[in-house]
């Protein structure tokens, strides 16, 4: 490759790198090969060369890890650089600037210039070539000067930057980054970089090494309970050799995330969602130097010692493993089955996204219809079957919300000759007629939505690999992605979480899925909601809850017009 000893160019960075060149400081004779090799990817990713905007989102909690260990070494950096123009910048996993301090009013301005501040999005595929961004990519310190940025509003900048390792554990956790101008380089830039980064490395050990003494000396505590004990808080669980038949790699995302939301403020029994389903534990809140965490203790059923009380609405037992249960939440499961069991036809009604297909073509294949006929009302004119064909071979109807006149005869017909019937549809929008044929013949069961059921994703994972093909079927998550799975708020609901797991499967092929290969929406960390908002959030799915899922009666119950109430869930991730 040739170089070109240039500052500016009109022609892209694209073509530039098609054509063999790359923009290089004067005085530099080649390009570095981690810059030529980010530039190639950059392009390959269809990175912009320079975008109107730099993405922004809220940062992190300040209070983060990374932030706190970070917190001390960079305040007392502040005063050693209160006259020099640099800058000290720390971003998340993911690329967000979660912290910057640049004392030098100049320096301060062209970081501004730059969008280089608290919640921009600096990753490689947000901006390119860049001292933060890069080195998450690369996993190692990485020197940047001027124009060998890929953004043009970053080539009067020289960044050196380093990653930051969670020491326990070798998770990165950022990077952080000495901006400065060009022309005010120092040669020990790299190396006081690579220092620091050591420096915030040497606090997390040590606030590590403190927190596991203060989690262990919990532990301690609550390790009289005979049927299980955990203790929990943001990074870690501990659990008894009891408790080890609940544990997973979904262990601590599922626990954690519920008790975040859930966890009360004194010690309370309470149904805590496992991986195998819901038990009743008393959960006590564990305060220490402003941090919280929670021990768990699981409840021996009423009679029965030895054995954790399960949730008697949620238990699984009789549900069987994950590939023969008819739907992951267990109540829901028990009522298909009953229905099932007594011979009954079911219509399954619910959100968007909902599941309800997949849901009855399990329902279907329980009764023995393994290749049911599938009629799909809401087209321009639905074929009925003879009775005796649908009889033979079972019957999905779907959308059953726009049947009219003579389709509801037809329906009639199929479900008084017999044979499986499975009828889909949505309560918000069908009318009484459709709904007291619809009751008439089948059981009704409505399926939740995802954000109404969240603590049962880790078994609806399981049950969605279990329906796929070796070597899909076992593939396995890295306990980071289900951090992220259970951290992102499905807005397409159950038909969502399908479509990014089947994906997910089929290019890990039985292998492992590591945060690397999770969608880059659910690697942005969502902001964590304050209390009026997780106080309204309640409130709604109360309201839904209370009117059965049925969002017009909810609505009225909490005072608001249904467009409110649809908006106040898409806001919350409810559907």
């Amino acid at each position: 490759m040739t170089s070109a000893q240039t500052l500016r160019t009109r022609r892209s960075r694209e073509a530039l790198v098609d054509e063999g060149v790359l923009v290089v400081p004067p005085g530099h004779a080649g390009v570095p090969s981690h810059i030529e090799t980010s530039w190639r990817r950059c392009v390959g990713e269809g990175v912009p060369a320079d975008p109107e905007h730099i993405p922004y989102r809220e940062p992190d909690d300040v209070s983060s890890v990374l932030s706190r260990a970070a917190g001390p070494v960079l305040a007392r950096l502040r005063d050693s650089f209160v006259d020099v123009p640099v800058a000290m910048v720390l971003s998340d996993a993911s690329g967000c600037i979660v912290v910057r301090h640049a004392e030098d009013r100049r320096q301060r301005s062209a970081m501004d210039r730059a969008s280089a501040a608290e919640g921009f999005d600096f990753s490689e595929r947000a901006v390119g070539t860049n001292g933060l961004g890069t080195v998450l990519v690369e996993r190692r310190p990485v020197l940047v000067r001027g124009p060998e940025h890929y953004n043009p509003r970053l080539d009067d900048l020289t960044c050196a930057g380093t990653p930051i390792f969670e020491p326990a554990t070798g998770r990165m956790l950022g990077s952080f980054s000495l901006a400065c101008a060009v022309r005010d380089v120092h040669p020990l830039m790299a190396a006081m970089t690579t220092d620091i980064g050591r420096q915030i490395e040497e606090r997390l050990l040590d606030e590590a090494g403190e927190r596991r003494r203060r989690l262990v000396r919990s532990y301690l505590a609550v390790d009289r309970a005979a049927e299980g004990a955990f203790v929990v808080d943001e990074d870690t669980v501990l659990a008894n050799r009891q408790g080890l038949v609940h544990a997973g790699p979904d262990l601590h995302p599922l626990l954690w995330r519920f008790l975040v939301e859930h966890g009360p403020d004194r010690p309370r029994r309470m149904a805590v969602p496992f991986p195998d389903g819901p038990r009743e534990a008393v959960v006590e809140p564990i305060r220490d130097r402003g941090r919280v965490g929670f021990s768990v203790r699981l409840l021996p059923a009423p009679g029965r010692p030895g054995a954790a009380h399960a949730v008697p609405r949620g238990s699984p037992t009789g549900a069987g493993s994950d590939h023969e249960r008819l739907h992951h939440v267990p109540d829901v499961d028990r009522r298909l089955r009953e229905a099932v069991r007594q011979g009954e036809h079911v219509a399954v009604t619910g959100a968007d996204g909902a599941g309800k297909r997949h849901t009855g073509l399990r329902v279907l294949r329980s009764r023995g219809a393994v290749h049911p006929l599938v009629i799909d009302a809401s087209g321009d004119r639905a074929e009925w079957p003879a009775a005796g064909e649908a009889a033979a071979r079972g019957v999905l109807v779907r959308r059953a919300q726009a049947l009219r006149g003579g389709d509801l005869s037809a329906l009639t017909a199929i479900a008084e000759a017999g044979g499986p019937l499975l009828i889909t549809y949505d309560e918000d929008h069908v009318d009484d007629a459709v709904l007291g044929v619809i009751r008439r013949h089948a059981a009704v069961v409505r399926l939740p939505t995802l954000a109404q059921s969240r603590e049962h994703l880790p078994a609806l994972v399981r049950s969605i690999l279990a329906d796929l093909p070796h070597p899909e079927r076992a593939t396995r998550l890295a306990p980071a992605s289900w951090d992220l799975l259970t951290a992102w708020h499905w807005p397409g609901d159950v038909a969502e979480l399908r479509t990014t797991v089947v994906a997910l499967a089929r290019r890990a092929r039985g292998d492992v899925v590591e945060p690397a290969h999770m969608p880059d929406e659910l690697r942005i960390r969502r902001r964590t909601p304050g209390l009026l908002e997780r106080a309204e959030r309640d409130a709604v799915l109360d309201a839904l809850h209370a009117a059965g899922g049925n969002r017009s009666r909810a609505a009225r119950a909490l005072g608001i017009g249904r467009t409110t109430l649809y908006r106040k869930l898409r806001e919350f991730g409810l559907g």
